[in-house]
């Protein structure tokens, strides 16, 4: 019966692949990762008897821009393979746990409506919400407070298992206990990863090799893009100056355009010492280093680059519709751009690879993911007489959606559906395999702001990194203290 279970997911996920492909006027893409990501063998290692009696399990989420709305619930099948996906998913864990999943979705683009509500619940010692999923910003700013429970307590909750996101287990877990966490159970580790897209046509126009090639030699720098910008501006409306609507070589913001630079730099904020207490360890010298080369390629170039401080929302939607439109080579974007309709739509090619690292004597690529990616907690008001369940529940969703969602999101709708380049495939894969989770970055409000400070400096076009981390030193470090005690002292 199982066999034929999985056998009739399998055929679910191909009708809607090429149902939404007749609908749309695409070709039907390849397959073969579909069939072979609905192998009905179970992931986790929950045990198959285990079975409640129809409990709804509540899980207070947020909609943000439509981009997180399909990540707990869809209300019905669409054709569209990661929706569908998605619905399966639901359903499998109905059918294998005995619980719906109910979403109960806070539409406010405040990504702290959803932690009041719950730390409200909590205050009154409700248990109206089982599960918590928001940004992990948000979050973990409210977790010293002892608003969740110690998901390490939780018996059929296995983190060691790779659908849970092994780098973000080592820097958020704290002295043998864990109140958030996250991976594939969430599509928004994948959307909200920071990427560089380029466009192929203007690279074949100006007979420059496209990026994989410089990714591939380690070539793939702050400097080696700066130097790339330079090729590419023309003054397309004839003004005579440099202004929007011409063609520039980047097209980037201050803000959340500033962030990936932390991961693609290998810089850091916080890590642990040898007893597992988080340290401060910011290098200032390497950090403006950093920032001298973020500064050059913003400002300098001969001004063939467009900065567009007025763009820095969470969108980035005039950023991407400009690279859309093709008037820019290069562009710094979340990969959940990709699944816009401008970008799908575009008439040129683009390619995709990392954010360019630091120098080539730095080993490898690092990639940082914008910190309102989705993380799940349990409230620490749950019944008790519920952990049991609500410790299943999550293993198995993210056990499902390791086996179905992610294959539809990642395999099927982003390499084959939103790009038809295997080398950018590749280069996918490479950006997947090295995110770096800093501690710092996530608790940034607690640690006098270091995250922030550096989206001021690259807007301020004066790179005063020396002066205000040396005056944030003496005062992060005192609030790491704080940070760690609180968190030593969770029950």
């Amino acid at each position: 019966m199982k066999k034929l279970c999985a056998l009739f997911l399998v055929c679910i996920t191909l009708i809607s692949l090429f149902a939404s492909c007749a609908e749309t006027g695409e070709q039907p893409v390849d397959t073969t990762v579909a069939e072979e990501s609905t192998d009905p063998v179970q992931l986790d290692r929950v045990p198959a008897e285990l079975k409640y009696d129809g409990e709804d399990v509540t899980v207070l989420n947020r909609s943000m821009f439509g981009w997180t709305a399909d990540e707990i619930a869809v209300p019905e099948q669409n054709s569209d393979p990661v929706n569908d996906a998605m619905f399966n998913r639901n359903v499998t864990i109905s059918d294998r746990l005995g619980v719906n999943i109910v979403s109960c979705p806070i539409d406010d683009p405040n990504q702290h409506k959803p932690i009041e509500e719950i730390k409200r619940a909590v205050k009154a010692g409700s248990d109206e919400y089982d599960l918590l999923a928001a940004s992990a910003y948000a979050v973990t700013a409210t977790v010293s407070e002892g608003t969740f429970y110690d998901l390490t307590n939780l018996t059929y909750l296995d983190l060691d298992q790779s659908y849970w996101m092994q780098g973000y287990n080592e820097s958020m877990s704290f002295l043998g206990k864990q109140y958030t966490a996250t991976g594939d159970i969430a599509l928004s580790t994948y959307r909200f990863t920071f990427v560089t897209l380029f466009n192929k046509d203007e690279f074949d126009n100006s007979s420059v090799p496209y990026l994989y090639e410089a990714v591939s030699n380690e070539e793939w720098t702050l400097d080696y893009q700066a130097s790339l910008a330079k090729n590419f501006y023309r003054d397309i409306n004839g003004s005579g100056k440099k202004d929007e609507g011409d063609f520039f070589g980047l097209i980037t913001c201050p803000g959340i355009c500033t962030d990936p630079y932390w991961a693609s730099c290998d810089l850091s904020v916080v890590e642990k010492d040898a007893d597992g207490y988080y340290e401060y360890v910011v290098d200032i010298a390497q950090l403006s280093d950093v920032m001298d080369k973020i500064l050059n390629l913003y400002y300098d170039c001969g001004g063939t680059n467009l900065y567009l401080p007025e763009a820095d929302n969470a969108e980035q939607d005039k950023i991407r519709n400009l690279f859309a439109k093709g008037e820019c080579a290069m562009t710094t974007l979340r990969l959940v751009a990709v699944e816009q309709g401008d970008v799908r739509n575009m008439e040129q090619q683009y390619g995709i690879v990392p954010i360019p690292k630091y120098s080539t004597d730095q080993k490898g690529y690092r990639s940082q993911m914008h910190d309102q990616f989705t993380v799940f907690a349990i409230p620490s008001s749950a019944a008790q007489n519920r952990l049991e369940m609500l410790g299943a529940t999550l293993e198995v969703m993210a056990s499902e959606s390791a086996r179905t969602v992610k294959p539809a999101y990642y395999e099927i709708a982003v390499k084959r559906k939103y790009m038809s380049d295997p080398v950018a495939w590749e280069m996918l894969d490479l950006i997947f395999a090295n995110v770096k989770v800093d501690p710092g970055l996530i608790y940034t409000n607690s640690l006098e702001k270091p995250l922030q400070t550096l989206r001021d400096i690259s807007e301020s076009k004066q790179n005063t990194v020396s002066s205000s981390y040396e005056k944030m030193r003496s005062k992060a470090k005192k609030s790491l203290a704080k940070l760690n005690s609180k968190l030593e002292d969770l029950e």
